[in-house]
């Protein structure tokens, strides 16, 4: 009599929990399908119920991240301003330099299409402007087409941009254009907007031959006369380069040189001076004496001056 009481109670207590799901359930759904008749038609989003369309509405996207350009991207421009210092027995001329690159076309996925153009002034000769443009090939930072080639009589050319697969490391060496040149750095200079930027210091190990087209003239680089400094940060942009050529007659070394010096002045993230560049070069190298000089025909020294107009000319 006993147990059976006890499983009434339980039987009785099984059934009100069923029931209470039972009448959860149907309950629930009653009250639901009885809101949704009140509602326009337009109140619901395919099967899901209108107050849970705000939810799904604000639920944001991902954000892409748009990846760095490249060093070498449609619309980089770029400016070098410079001076020449020209010493030919006894006479003196300090012509400005000032070249200018435009990534004017894309070609296709990995080449754009470079724009140059170079001129004098001051422009003590007349020397005529040039122009010109070269294919270069994003990825490794060579031209591979130009509208017109270099003069073979120059043999060294210092890079605008390093190519992309150059190591640079403090205390290395490095060949540029077939030349070893010696690497130091990172080294510091503040913009004219008062950044900081960084470079490298590159020059010459060893003395290497400049200009020569066969006949008793030469031009040489003695060892340290070409200084060059290159972006450490990811362009491998040329800002600044200081190179003395030595006149070589007959295999011997006269008192005539010509000495050019350039500062890139406007570039995409780095905006300089040519004096910031000018005083950090003075900085870090002891200037040299200058040399006393003889005096011989004038007419013969501007032919040899005008060989000189080309220097940049060969830059490609």
């Amino acid at each position: 009599m006993n147990l059976s009481w006890k499983g009434a109670v339980y039987t009785l207590l099984i059934c009100l929990f069923i029931g209470l799901i039972v009448w959860t359930y149907f309950g629930g759904h009653s009250a639901n399908a009885g809101q949704l008749e009140t509602h326009a038609p337009d109140q619901s989003l395919g099967s899901y119920p209108t107050q849970y369309v705000p939810v799904i509405v604000e639920v944001p996207g991902p954000t892409p991240t748009r990846p760095p350009l490249a060093t070498l991207h449609l619309g980089l421009q770029l400016r070098w301003d410079g001076e020449g210092e020209l010493y030919l027995d006894g006479y003196y001329w300090n012509p400005g330099t000032h070249l200018t690159r435009t990534a004017d076309k894309q070609i296709d996925a990995d080449t754009i299409r470079i724009y140059g153009s170079q001129w004098y002034s001051p422009n003590p000769f007349d020397w005529q402007p040039d122009n010109w443009y070269c294919h270069y090939n994003t990825v490794t930072n060579h031209a591979e087409l130009c509208s017109s080639q270099s003069d073979p009589a120059w043999k060294w050319i210092d890079y605008w941009i390093l190519p992309a697969d150059l190591a640079l490391a403090n205390g290395q060496t490095v060949m540029i254009d077939g030349q070893v040149f010696n690497v130091s750095g990172p080294h510091t200079f503040l913009t004219g907007y008062g950044e900081e930027a960084r470079f490298w210091r590159l020059s010459n190990r060893d003395r290497f031959l400049y200009y020569y087209r066969g006949d008793e003239w030469k031009q040489y680089v003695e060892r340290g006369d070409a200084v060059l400094f290159y972006d450490f940060d990811g362009s491998r942009i040329r800002l600044f380069s200081n190179v003395k050529r030595t006149y070589y007659y007959n295999d011997k070394p006269t008192s005539n040189s010509v000495r050019y010096e350039e500062s890139l002045t406007n570039l995409d993230g780095i905006k300089s001076t040519a004096s910031e560049l000018r005083l950090t070069h003075s900085q870090l190298e002891t200037e040299s004496t200058p040399t006393t000089f003889l005096n011989s025909d004038l007419t013969e020294l501007i032919k040899r001056v005008d060989l000189d107009s080309q220097s940049f000319r060969s830059r490609r």
